[in-house]
């Protein structure tokens, strides 16, 4: 079970990257790299998944 929360995590933070590196969109750009950083903080954290379900609810992603 906790492979797989990683797995989704580690997904969803190369998702963000990659929209972070190629929108054109500066808005969209912005908030996929507050994504980022919410997900890497809940990778790295040690209760990540609690962690992200916060921060992605305070920042309006969720």
């Amino acid at each position: 079970m906790v492979t797989l929360i990683a797995l989704v995590l580690l997904t969803a933070a190369g998702a963000a990257t990659a929209v972070a590196l190629t929108t054109t969109d500066h808005q969209r750009a912005l908030r996929a790299l507050t994504l980022l950083k919410i997900l890497l903080g809940a990778i790295l954290g040690s209760d990540g998944a609690l962690a992200a379900v916060i921060h992605l609810h305070q920042a309006g992603l969720l």
